[in-house]
């Protein structure tokens, strides 16, 4: 089952970034049926940019999240960018983003270059 425990509390770092103030709990029906470890806890102290995709940045912060911490390099083990990218969507829709929306985010992140698996959990970003 898609769920997620209750809204992330976070402080902000700058303009773009945020640190989790409490762990964020979420569960993945993507990664249940992949045979990945579906629940996950996102730690305290986990800085995120929520959404990156400059054409609709912010509306779906906890997609963006969740994102976030599945391209990490040390989140969940045998996470792709495309299954980081099916979880994103899966949130997307999950949290009631229109058709359109959910097609041009999924697809901007499924093939936008980026910092995929270039950072651990627990790095700040490069500021």
């Amino acid at each position: 089952m898609t769920f997620i425990g209750s809204y992330p509390e976070s402080k902000i770092i700058d303009h773009k970034i945020s640190k989790l103030t409490k762990p964020f709990y979420f569960e993945s029906d993507v990664l249940k049926a992949l045979g990945l470890k579906y629940k996950n806890l996102i730690p305290t102290g986990f800085e995120t940019d929520w959404e990156s995709v400059p054409l609709l940045k912010g509306t779906s912060k906890i997609g963006g999240l969740i994102h976030d911490f599945l391209s990490r390099l040390d989140s969940v083990s045998g996470v792709t960018k495309k299954i980081a990218a099916d979880v994103y969507k899966e949130f997307l829709i999950f949290r009631g983003a229109s058709w359109w929306r959910w097609r041009l985010k999924y697809w901007g992140v499924r093939i936008w270059p980026g910092y995929f698996h270039k950072l651990k959990v627990a790095d700040p970003f490069k500021r």
